[in-house]
């Protein structure tokens, strides 16, 4: 299973009806299980599955498991089953919060949703637009995904360091994210000076995703949310939004490091 799967098509084009087909973003329902507690439902690409399972257990406060072993199974009905070697606990449907692409649905309580995120405790390092705009447009460039789709999301991580690394894509934003976290936990790099770009926009459940993790700065091509912005700031994060070519949009602390575009 890939990227993407041909389904036939009626296309239309300058008044006229043809026969035809297309390559549509793959989109699978996947389980994640913890021995036979399920864990999570997830709607997503199936790819890098591994880095998916380990990725989202980080991301949603269960933990790092980055030597864990994950098995699948397909099931009769064609979903995918992942299995994971370790014990974890499944969260209360009373403390899970409904999401949407955007971020926190129904609630405005930023106490409440970062209770339990602990603020970013690294340096935050000299912020280069030109530089970063560019590893934005390298990332398009190598989203092989949406260059046969036009209909996946991309995240990947970049460090002054290592430069471009873990490029993911996904039909949900937040499993790029979880994929590209979980190619960094088993791959074993340290998060203190990554930054998370984003192929979109950024709710506050990304800047969860990332704070959990340990990043610091979050890259976003589109726009953030109300509570992503209070919450990098509450955190000590930086997001910098609408980035593109000659300015973007910073948010959160030491701004200072930014330059004049911002």
């Amino acid at each position: 299973m890939g990227h993407s799967r041909r389904v036939g098509v009626h296309r239309y084009s300058e008044g006229k009806t043809a026969v035809d087909s297309d390559s549509l973003a793959s989109e699978t329902l996947i389980h994640l299980y913890s021995n036979s507690d399920k864990i999570a439902s997830l709607l997503g690409t199936p790819t890098d599955l591994d880095a998916l399972f380990i990725g989202h257990a980080l991301a949603e406060g269960y933990g790092e498991y980055s030597n864990a072993e994950i098995s699948q199974k397909v099931s009769d009905t064609g979903s995918i089953n992942l299995y994971i070697n370790q014990k974890l606990t499944p969260k209360h449907s009373v403390d899970r919060i409904v999401t949407s692409s955007c971020g926190a649905c129904n609630s405005d309580g930023l106490d409440e949703l970062s209770d339990n995120l602990a603020p970013f405790s690294g340096t935050h390092g000299y912020f280069s637009h030109d530089l970063i705009h560019q590893q934005l447009v390298l990332m398009k460039q190598n989203q092989s995904g949406f260059s046969q789709t036009g209909g996946m999301h991309a995240a990947a991580l970049w460090s002054p360091s290592a430069m471009l690394k873990h490029l993911s894509e996904d039909i949900g934003r937040h499993n790029a994210v979880d994929k590209s976290i979980g190619k960094a936990l088993i791959e074993g790099d340290s998060f203190v000076e990554q930054y998370l770009l984003l192929s979109g926009r950024c709710g506050w459940d990304i800047v969860a995703k990332a704070a959990r993790a340990g990043i610091g700065t979050i890259v976003c091509i589109g726009a953030c949310s109300t509570l992503a912005a209070d919450t990098a700031r509450l955190l000590g994060m930086r997001i910098f939004s609408f980035m593109k070519p000659n300015s973007n949009v910073g948010i959160g602390l030491h701004m200072h490091h930014a330059n004049n575009n911002t």
